[in-house]
């Protein structure tokens, strides 16, 4: 009975686990079959979309082909036009090429009447320029002959010979010198004659000289005027006794060294203004020097032959800086030089000495004139009224030392 029993749940077990398995045989293949229409279903679908994507690259292919089949049409009416116009070009061509034929005959027609034209208004314009021309000519030397006439009046009327002179001017000196003639007229002749007028020769550059004596010069103008001969006398020292720019000058029966320059005492250099007198002194001193006596000062002044202005006894104002607006550089008026040497005693600063003013205590003298002051300028100008602790813009010095 147990035995029966066992069976009977054996037999159940083994119904179930069939079943089961038929079942689950049976899901698999309604899965698979399931699939396979899934599958079925998105082949038809793509074969769909293909179709469909045939149709349209069809639809789209007949589109192109026929727009390319117009702008064929379209290129070949282009074309057609093009030719035509090839044509009508052509035609135009063919025109302009007589037209220009014709032209251009009528052209060489108006050059050629223009050209005979021409000529014959270059022949009546020719003869025109000559007969001016010969007016002019004529005019020309009645110009020429009235110029002669009036150069030959002027000639009659001008009876006044040119000035000038001869530099350097007149003195000692220590070194050779190079003698040039300076004329007021831009077309003169100069002559110059060495110790006498006997062989005269025509001067046209510096001669350098180096002897003592007399040297004469002569001017002519170009109309044949002559000034008189005149003499410049030169005195060539052998040896100067003197320190660098400056001279021997003999007062009161011995000698003493005078500056040839106002302070500082250079050639080209600006003269010193705008110094009292003390600081002359002190100037002076501080070079080995003093500051000259005025009884010095105008022995250099006047020169050997007691002059009243360093160059003569008559005032010039083209001799030295007298008449201008201001003081020139030391030594830029060559001819305002005295015998012994000192340049520009005559005007461009009044200078300092040491000599005092015996009608006023404590003053001193000043002597020369400034560049202002023309013909009182002579070597015996003196002034004692500037204060000598004071500066003065026309006020310099010199200085003078022992002869060692």
């Amino acid at each position: 009975m147990k035995n029966m029993k066992n069976n009977t749940e054996e037999s159940d077990k083994e119904n179930y686990k069939k079943n089961r398995r038929t079942t689950l045989a049976l899901m698999a293949f309604a899965l698979f079959v399931a699939l396979l229409l899934q599958l079925c279903s998105k082949h038809y679908e793509k074969e769909a979309i293909r179709f469909k994507y045939a149709e349209e690259k069809q639809r789209l292919d007949s589109i192109q082909r026929a727009d390319s089949l117009q702008r064929i049409a379209d290129s070949l009416k282009i074309l057609d036009s093009l030719q035509q116009r090839v044509h009508l070009a052509d035609s135009l061509k063919l025109d302009s090429l007589l037209r220009d034929s014709l032209y251009n005959d009528s052209l060489q027609k108006a050059q050629k009447r223009s050209q005979e034209d021409s000529a014959a208004a270059l022949a009546r314009k020719l003869r025109q320029d000559s007969l001016r021309h010969a007016d002019s000519l004529q005019k020309i030397e009645d110009s020429l002959q009235s110029i002669a006439d009036s150069l030959e009046a002027l000639r009659a009327s001008d009876t006044i010979p040119p000035t000038g002179q001869l530099l350097p001017p007149q003195g000692r000196y220590y070194e050779d010198i190079s003698l040039r003639i300076q004329c007021d007229e831009p077309k003169c002749k100069k002559h110059i004659a060495i110790e006498d007028t006997l062989k005269p020769q025509l001067w046209t550059s510096p001669i350098s000289h180096n002897k003592t004596g007399l040297v004469w010069w002569q001017l002519e103008d170009s109309v044949g005027n002559k000034s008189s001969w005149q003499s410049v006398a030169y005195d060539m020292a052998a040896d100067n006794r003197c320190s660098k720019n400056s001279f021997p000058v003999p007062v009161s029966g011995g000698e003493i060294c005078v500056d040839a320059y106002e302070y500082p005492n250079e050639a080209g250099a600006i003269p010193r203004d705008m110094v009292s007198q003390s600081e002359a002194v002190k100037l002076c001193e501080e070079q080995g020097k003093y500051l000259c006596s005025i009884e010095e000062w105008q022995a250099a002044c006047k020169g050997k032959d007691n002059l009243r202005y360093p160059y003569g006894n008559r005032y010039d104002q083209t001799r030295c800086a007298t008449a201008q607006k201001e003081a020139e550089r030391s030594g830029r008026k060559e001819s305002c030089r005295s015998w012994w040497g000192m340049s520009d005693m005559s005007g461009n600063l009044w200078e300092w000495t040491s000599s005092p003013y015996t009608q006023r205590a404590g003053f001193f003298l000043v002597t020369g004139g400034a560049w202002n002051t023309a013909d009182g300028s002579s070597c015996s100008e003196v002034k004692y009224s500037f204060y000598p602790q004071n500066q003065y813009p026309f006020v310099g010095f010199r200085c003078c030392s022992k002869i060692k």
